[in-house]
């Protein structure tokens, strides 16, 4: 989880440097795709079974979760809002829409300390959204939606990764094997602007499409997805999603120190509200798990 937290913070920021370059989001996707596509397809063909038994339903989740329609929204909402709002409303969040599928879906009980904490994390959520209401323009507003979005669907994979019990490696190749496919297909027909897709090869950043790769490709896409799904088989959807809570702050000291951001004190003291609601509101420090468990025999009954 140590890694995964790591990694993470290096997705928000990979995001945000693209922000500021001449590559598109499509392009940022590219890179985090292509290359566990590549590698994980052997592992892909051979679990084929195990996938097909899987309901659809959680293998779609799994797809828009964390695949590219996620990627989309989160790295839409970078180009309208710092590194500092991104890592807070999306992993920072999690704990909230993870109970809230928990409780609502699989009749998870929700007690007493859940409840304190996903009120701090509502506040935290409120502290930003005054910050850009406030703001002359909707831009930050608009960040701040996506964000919120973005966590929602990431709380779907979550849940999905959990009761499908898929190889965590296998999970990661078949998403990353549709989201290259789809990405291919959106911006060969026009749907998405690549700036790779329209500019020749000696007109590449090669520094800057190695750093991505390496963050986006090899980090987020092979070992974070791997170090994240084995996290949930072992910690549960809740403790794992609450250990999002210190990404918020990782990343944001080092966006500080890459792109010069200097987050307000109303940033901070949001930032540490939901830090400490979603450790509230996890089963981190209770002895008894008791987060979703995946029983093979149900699938077959549905």
């Amino acid at each position: 989880m140590i890694a995964t937290l790591l990694l993470w913070s290096g997705f928000f920021l990979s995001l945000r440097g693209g922000a500021h370059s001449d590559l598109m989001t499509a392009d940022i996707a590219l890179t985090r795709f292509i290359i566990p596509c590549l590698l994980l397809c052997p592992l892909v063909y051979k679990a084929r079974h195990s996938i097909l038994a899987v309901p659809k339903r959680y293998l779609l989740g799994l797809f828009v979760g964390s695949g590219l329609p996620y990627l989309l929204v989160a790295g839409a909402g970078m180009r309208l809002a710092p590194v500092a709002d991104g890592s807070a409303l999306i992993p920072g969040t999690l704990p909230l829409f993870v109970t809230g599928i928990a409780v609502i879906l699989f009749k998870q009980p929700l007690s007493r300390h859940r409840v304190i904490g996903l009120g701090l994390v509502v506040t935290g959520i409120g502290l930003f959204l005054s910050q850009s209401l406030g703001a002359a323009s909707l831009t930050l507003l608009h960040g701040h939606m996506l964000f919120l979005t973005g966590s929602m669907m990431w709380a779907t994979f979550t849940i999905c990764a959990r009761v499908s019990n898929l190889n965590p490696l296998v999970a990661s190749g078949l998403v990353s094997l549709c989201s290259t496919f789809m990405l291919i297909l959106l911006i060969v027909s026009g749907a998405l602007d690549s700036y790779l897709y329209s500019q020749p090869y000696d007109k590449w950043p090669l520094t800057e499409l190695i750093s991505h790769t390496l963050l986006q490709g090899v980090g987020a896409g092979l070992v974070a997805a791997f170090t994240y799904l084995h996290a949930i088989s072992v910690l549960g959807a809740e403790r794992t999603a609450a250990f999002g809570a210190a990404t918020p702050a990782i990343a944001t000291l080092l966006a500080m120190s890459a792109f010069s951001e200097q987050p307000s004190a109303v940033v901070w003291c949001a930032l540490l509200i939901i830090g400490l609601g979603s450790l509230i509101a996890s089963n981190l420090f209770m002895k008894q798990d008791q987060s979703l468990s995946y029983q093979p025999p149900t699938f077959e009954k549905q």
